[in-house]
């Protein structure tokens, strides 16, 4: 056995099989295939169960009741019969060549304690993919980690010693607990993006909301200033964050993330999701800002079918 793949799920809905299937394609077929359901109240547990009945390398875990990422991710660590893990998520693909090339890359580099990689945004097909360059060598990495989470958690592979030691993830940055891991982990170890796309990264705008994304921004900047100063309190360290957040402005800030949002979901040819997206955050900002996500995405639509040699909608 090579790696452990430790895959959370909850509620994860139709794209679960694709994810799983991509795992069970892969090149390498030496591991073991963690699947930890946290009381999902859709059918996920009958399709990680379906799975399991027909492939002897899935080894699922179901919870009674919800315990949330980190915790469910700390169990899977301890629970993983490997020195490696890699990280899936439940609605992303993994390339076929993705864990063979992340356990060499390992097994070539000791130094490092995690290992992500190249991503392609995935498309409504994979024709209209679209690939994300990360910085590559530590040094980078960590220069980045000051500013932005420039690791792709679900791309990740892991020594599970390493992250164990560390801590694990920490519930304590909500929606920011991977990011909270690469800045302590940096700290004693090398970690690394594997120059190659290695995972399609789907985005879904499945209860994605403008609040989960300010909330998200939040533990961010609550894990930066409790790697920049770990002698702060708790309290020290919110109340820093908080002021932080006042002063980048919160309408500021969601309205660039609705006008990123949807201009990527354009690029990657998902336009009921874009319109979908800017029908929710359009509830969420003032008139203005509304007006200015709405212009972007016609301008970002008018570009797209130019660039598919089709003359713009008007």
């Amino acid at each position: 056995m090579n790696c452990t793949v430790l895959l959370p799920v909850y509620n994860a809905g139709r794209p679960l099989a694709a994810a799983i299937k991509s795992i069970l394609a892969q090149d390498d077929q030496e591991f073991e295939f963690l699947i930890i359901d946290d009381c999902s109240t859709d059918k996920s547990a009958r399709v990680i169960r379906e799975f399991a009945a027909r492939d002897r390398r899935i080894r699922a875990i179901y919870h009674s009741e919800n315990r949330g990422l980190a915790s469910t991710l700390n169990e899977g660590l301890e629970l993983a019969g490997s020195k490696l893990v890699v990280r899936m998520d439940q609605d992303d693909e993994a390339l076929s060549h993705r864990i063979a090339t992340q356990v060499r890359f390992m097994h070539d580099n000791p130094g490092v304690a995690a290992a992500g990689s190249f991503v392609y945004h995935m498309g409504s097909k994979p024709a209209f993919d679209r690939l994300v360059e990360l910085p590559v060598n530590h040094d980078d990495i960590v220069n980045a980690l000051h500013f932005e989470n420039c690791i792709y958690h679900p791309s990740v592979i892991l020594r599970r010693e390493a992250v164990l030691r560390s801590g694990g993830y920490r519930s304590a940055f909500k929606n920011a607990e991977d990011y909270d891991l690469w800045l302590r982990l940096a700290r004693e170890h090398r970690i690394a993006n594997i120059p190659q796309p290695l995972l399609r990264y789907r985005f879904s705008p499945t209860g994605m909301t403008l609040g989960k994304k300010w909330q998200q921004m939040y533990y961010a900047k609550l894990a930066m200033l409790c790697d920049e100063a770990p002698d702060r309190t708790p309290e020290e360290a919110a109340k820093a964050a908080t002021s932080a957040l006042e002063e980048l402005g919160k309408e500021y800030f969601l309205e660039q993330v609705a006008v990123g949002t949807v201009r990527e979901l354009v690029q990657l040819h998902l336009w009921r999701d874009a319109i979908v997206v800017f029908w929710m955050f359009s509830r969420q900002l003032p008139k203005k800002a509304r007006r200015r996500v709405l212009e972007a995405l016609l301008h970002q639509t008018r570009e797209v079918w130019q660039q598919r040699g089709r003359p713009a909608e008007a």
